[in-house]
């Protein structure tokens, strides 16, 4: 199956790629035979206009498990090529919203409309079909394939694997070049270096079309390096015409990329507002529901007391015998507060699941006031 950048199946044209495998729209993919010096890769200014209808548009939005309100009557409606922020503390319902958009979820009640067009979503599919991809954040790929096979998996344009792996690597090729998204197309992925992996599925929801594309806290596993390339791609894509909703509790990077924000509370949209108009303070205070104190309180640093935990030598290896903690050493001390900072993956849960009881690490010590635990045997038993 052909793909274009305005449509996943039939461009706004009306072409019909399985018939004739090229779209003559003004896509990112148009002329796709041509070579690729010679393929004009422009697109027009999308700059949103009073007339423009929105990218999307969910109205009335209501979903329930059991007896908790995921969303309650929910209204969202996102200008087309603009970066969308939504933001919320954890269960505020912004990945059951996405969820119900790109059809992992049906609505309870309500009403979706995509380009000015009322659409049903039942499954991923549908959303495909309608030009919406989306990133979550564990990656849906295959470690054991290449990264070109995750592309083509589930989407190859011919039969016949030679044919279309050539055809799949030139759009590939041409839609790198565009957006600045490199990835090595023929190493596998479980090679791929977190950032790899995550332009990875970017790439694989524009080879299918998205012109709308949700990202669900995208820069949790990154580098600050890598989020400033994220951000570059994101600035890139949206100057194309794609449309970006963006998923994040982190409010400065909100700030500093979305052209408007909608805070969700308790299953519920509480702001919506262009980023002009917003804080990082006001924004925390819409998500919580009251005043926040952002950084340190003023006056001198209260002194530490007595040490209450101690950690000593912690080693802990997974199931394929992968070091996840290295001869860990930790204090915490009475009346002090320790942040673990890191990206997401390198050793933080395991961390907190060994001092709560529930790992066990293959060796090392832990003394909690008078009570000493030596690993493996003699460790916090589960539940105390």
């Amino acid at each position: 199956m052909w793909a274009c950048s305005c449509h996943a199946r039939r461009c706004q044209s009306g072409f019909d790629f399985k018939a004739r495998g090229a779209c003559t729209c003004r896509g990112l993919f148009a002329s796709m035979q041509a070579p690729l010096e010679e393929q004009d890769l422009s697109v027009e200014s999308t700059t949103p206009t009073a007339s423009t209808p929105p990218a999307i548009h969910m109205q009335g939005i209501n979903k329930r498990f059991g007896a908790v309100a995921a969303n309650a009557d929910v209204d969202l409606r996102v200008a087309a090529g603009t970066v969308h922020g939504i933001v919320g503390e954890n269960g505020a319902g912004k990945s059951t919203l996405m969820s119900i958009l790109y059809g992992f979820y049906q609505a309870d009640s309500g009403i979706i409309e995509v380009q000015g067009q009322r659409v049903i979503i039942r499954n991923a599919d549908d959303a495909i079909a309608q030009g919406i991809g989306m990133v979550h954040q564990h990656f849906m790929l295959v470690d054991t394939l290449t990264a070109l096979e995750n592309v083509m998996l589930g989407a190859e344009p011919h039969w016949l694997l030679q044919k279309a792996d050539a055809s799949v690597r030139s759009k590939l090729d041409t839609l790198m070049q565009a957006t600045g998204l490199q990835v090595q197309l023929d190493s596998l992925v479980a090679d791929l270096p977190v950032g790899d992996r995550q332009r990875l599925e970017i790439l694989k929801a524009l080879y299918r079309g998205a012109k709308i594309l949700i990202l669900d806290e995208p820069t949790a596993v990154l580098t600050p390096q890598e989020t400033e390339h994220l951000f570059k791609v994101l600035r890139v894509l949206r100057s194309q015409g794609t449309t970006i909703l963006l998923i994040t509790h982190k409010l400065k990077e909100v700030m500093g990329l979305c052209d408007n924000v909608t805070v969700m509370r308790g299953g519920r949209v509480v702001q919506e507002l262009p980023i002009a108009h917003a804080s990082v303070e006001s924004l925390a205070e819409a998500m919580v529901g009251r005043k926040v104190h952002m950084g340190r309180m003023e006056g001198e640093a209260r002194k530490a007391g007595d040490t209450l935990l101690s950690v000593r030598n912690v080693v802990v290896k997974d199931a394929l015998q992968v070091v996840r903690l290295h001869g860990l050493n930790l204090d915490l001390r009475a009346g002090e507060i320790v942040g673990v900072a890191g990206v997401s993956g390198n050793g933080q849960s395991e961390l907190l699941d060994v001092l709560s009881g529930l790992l066990t690490p293959d060796s090392g010590s832990l003394a909690l006031g008078a009570a000493q635990f030596e690993a493996p045997d003699g460790w916090i038993p589960k539940g105390t």
